[in-house]
């Protein structure tokens, strides 16, 4: 079985790398609607809408050039890579508007940047070409 850790991954933004990035997960879910009746035996349902979600950290790089001015409201062009973007590497990817901006300013670590996001649309999951 293949096997990896997130030491390549990546998160893009418009094809700009955001400098920094140290983690990044994305939820995918479906809401599911009850059909069970009186007298059934077990609980039904039916499958709802779909949606994604996700979050992303990254150590604090105060330089413009970074591309780490996101803010709460913005939309951005989500695509994150768990095994870096050479060929045939997966990612994921879609629109999300950035729903919370947070910062940690620990007393004795690196300074931390946090950004929630929540998909506007399909999560695509593809293979780099």
């Amino acid at each position: 079985m293949a096997r990896h850790n997130g030491i390549a991954s990546l998160v893009k933004h418009d094809d700009n790398v955001l400098d920094g990035h140290t983690t990044f997960s994305v939820t995918e879910e479906a809401a599911t609607h009850d059909t069970s009746a009186a007298r059934d035996a077990w609980e039904d349902h039916t499958a709802g809408l779909k949606k994604w979600s996700g979050e992303m950290e990254m150590h604090a790089d105060f330089d413009a050039a970074a591309n780490q001015t996101l803010r709460a409201g913005d939309v951005i062009a989500f695509e994150g890579y768990s095994e870096g973007d050479g060929t045939g590497k997966t990612y994921y990817s879609g629109s999300a508007t950035v729903t919370s901006v947070g910062i940690q300013v620990p007393f004795n670590d690196g300074v931390k940047r946090t950004y929630s996001i929540q998909g506007k649309g399909a999560l695509s999951v593809a293979t780099v070409s």
